[in-house]
Parts: C-alpha cells; sequence; structure tokens
C-alpha cells in the first residue's frame, strides 16, 4: 500500500512538473515574434499608416481597445480604425521606444506587457510621454493579430517630482 501511495505521489509531482514546464515553455521564440510584432506597430505608426496598422489588428466585433483618451473604449474594427483617425489628425508626427517589454503565449495565444516613451510632435509642441501597453495576439494563419490592447500614459518624472 505505502509502494502504491509513493507511486501516485510521484506521478502527481512528475505530472505537475509537466505541466508546469509545457506552460511556461520557451519563451525566446515568442519574445523575438511579439518584438517584431511591436516593431512593426511602431513604424506603422510613425508613418501614421492606418491601413498596416489595421492589417495587424483582428478584424472580429469582439476586439477591444482601451485607452485613457476622452472615448477611452473601442470596440470592433470600425470603432478601432475611427480612435486612430482621429489621434492621427491631432499629431504631426509620433516614435515609439518600447524600454521594456514581457511576453508569453500558449499556444496561438500570446500577451504583452510593455513599457514606453511616446516622442510626439504636436506641430507646435514636441513633449515627451512615457506610458505602458498590454495586450493578447492570436495568430491566425501564421500571422499575429491583437485581439485586445490596453494602454495608458503613465505620469513623467517630472510630474512624479511635482507630487
Amino acid at each position: 500500500m505505502r509502494l502504491v501511495r509513493c507511486a501516485g505521489v510521484v506521478l502527481l509531482l512528475l505530472g505537475l512538473l509537466a505541466g508546469s514546464s509545457f506552460a511556461a515553455g520557451d519563451t525566446a521564440p515568442v519574445q523575438k515574434e511579439v518584438k517584431d510584432w511591436l516593431d512593426a506597430y511602431a513604424k506603422a505608426y510613425e508613418k501614421k499608416d492606418i491601413n498596416s496598422i489595421m492589417a495587424m489588428v483582428s478584424p472580429d466585433s469582439s476586439t477591444v481597445f482601451v485607452d485613457n483618451g476622452p472615448q477611452g473604449r473601442h470596440v470592433g474594427e470600425e470603432a478601432i480604425k475611427a480612435a486612430y483617425q482621429a489621434e492621427f489628425k491631432q499629431i504631426k508626427s509620433a516614435v515609439l521606444e518600447y524600454t521594456w517589454l514581457s511576453a508569453a503565449s500558449k499556444g496561438d495565444i500570446a500577451w504583452f506587457a510593455t513599457e514606453l516613451t511616446a516622442k510626439v510632435d504636436l506641430g507646435k509642441q514636441k513633449i515627451e510621454v512615457p506610458g505602458r501597453w498590454t495586450g493578447v495576439l492570436e495568430k491566425r494563419g501564421g500571422k499575429w493579430l491583437m485581439v485586445l490592447s490596453h494602454f495608458s500614459y503613465t505620469a513623467s518624472d517630472d510630474e512624479k517630482d511635482e507630487k
């Protein structure tokens, strides 16, 4: 009886170890794929290329983008596209620089968290805005598409010092 219990415990531990190894997996390939996706996004954003950006976004009606703008929530392809169009009308140019990235995946789903600085030219004023961006990507036909996005601006170091 004791041998059966020991064997059961060993099998349970092996199962847990195998499960955690599978869940964690090798994050290096997905880190690179997500970084490549983010770099492509940054290039398209810098060019204000809505068509390239929208090609990176899931066309599903359930796709959700959240930000801290006046509207704040954009659901579905048309609403997301309209949000980009409105944003691009307000800026002359913007360059995104990622300062930190964490990414992982399971199957055809990947998620990331990144910190970045947006260098924005408003025409009469140039500003640097730090932000945080999290997202969920789904791989379809070998291509990663954004299905969920949450972006928020954070306080700059100067604003932190004022508090």
